[in-house]
């Protein structure tokens, strides 16, 4: 006659296997929910109507700046971007919007003067690359010029 010997549960196979496999899915499942909440999506809106008012309001701005002749050209260079207006009569200070098409984090917006040459110069230590939505306008917001652009781009005409 032979004795098996009985082995007590944890030093067994089939017990380990049997717990391991929910727990892989409770530990990706946590995983799961802290890169959802880290990475929320920030295109979403609350308030459609407000928004389609503010998008007639905008296209208004941009029918304004083509009735006044005003239209700029934009260059990248290597610490940001050269901007040069036309059909302004004197160099006054214009909003400069960058808003990123999917990292809010990576929006700027900032007030810019002209040089001595008339040329308005944005400077950026971060690197300009991917779709972003540029955007121009006066300190007193009577017109518009935007554009969506995808950089690394050597000219852009508004």
């Amino acid at each position: 006659m032979q004795t098996k010997e009985k082995k007590s549960w944890f030093k067994q196979f089939w017990p380990w296997f049997l717990i391991i496999l929910p727990l892989a899915a409770v530990v990706a499942g946590l995983s799961t929910l802290m890169i959802a909440s880290d990475n929320k999506p920030e295109m979403v809106i609350d308030d459609y109507y407000k928004t389609g008012k503010a998008i007639n309001a905008d296209l208004s701005l941009l029918k304004k700046a083509k009735e006044l002749g005003i239209s700029a050209i934009v260059e990248q260079q290597q610490d940001g971007l050269l901007i040069t207006l036309t059909g302004l009569d004197s160099n006054t200070s214009i909003s400069f919007s960058l808003f990123h098409s999917t990292q809010a984090k990576r929006d700027k917006i900032t007030m810019l003067t002209a040089a001595a040459d008339g040329s308005y110069h944005f400077e950026t230590d971060q690197a300009l690359d991917g779709k972003w939505t540029l955007r121009l306008e006066p300190f007193d917001k009577k017109w518009r010029l935007q554009k969506s652009v995808k950089f690394p781009n050597a000219k852009i005409a508004l």
